[in-house]
């Protein structure tokens, strides 16, 4: 790779399942286990409940345990999802385009309406893959989607996944 030219050029558009996957790989967690970790705690609350006993103080547990449990399915798969689809469409963020540059030793990034922005590859935090897309987290707390289907060729996706991972 040369620092004149880049060794890989993207530009896309993200779509709303794309953003939305990348949204959940930068919010639900990392690992698939952080994922799962409050509704674990509320099913261990009602079975906290079941063995105290549903005559007793029991009862309250496995209505709290069901209420939280409720809860988080709400914005998990319903509130959020809806949000977020409003936000999409009300900024219109599937129509700006969107591009990354990887170079020997940075990356710049490039969106529709604002100038070049560049990064170290030290300053990548987090490289994450999704179903659709790959999430890059820096170290600044900018996240950046990047689409799988913005690759022409699996060579060009896999000299991507090769530089973002540590």
């Amino acid at each position: 790779m040369s620092d004149s030219k880049p060794a890989l050029s993207l530009r896309y558009f993200l779509n709303l399942e794309e953003s939305q996957d990348g949204f959940a790989l930068a919010t639900f967690g990392k690992k698939q286990i952080s994922r799962f970790l409050t509704p674990l705690v509320s099913i261990g609350i009602v079975i906290w409940g079941f063995y105290l006993g549903l005559t007793g103080v029991g009862k309250y547990y496995v209505a709290l345990g069901v209420f939280f449990l409720i809860l988080q399915i709400l914005m998990r798969f319903w509130f959020l999802p809806t949000m977020f689809k409003r936000q999409f469409i009300k900024y219109q963020f599937g129509k700006s385009e969107q591009g990354i540059e990887l170079y020997q030793d940075h990356a710049e990034l490039f969106s529709s309406g604002r100038p070049k922005q560049g990064f170290q590859y030290v300053d990548v935090k987090n490289f994450v893959t999704g179903k659709l897309t790959y999430m890059i987290e820096l170290k600044n707390r900018t996240v950046i989607i990047v689409p799988k289907r913005a690759f022409a060729s699996v060579s060009e996706q896999t000299l991507f996944e090769n530089t973002f991972k540590k």
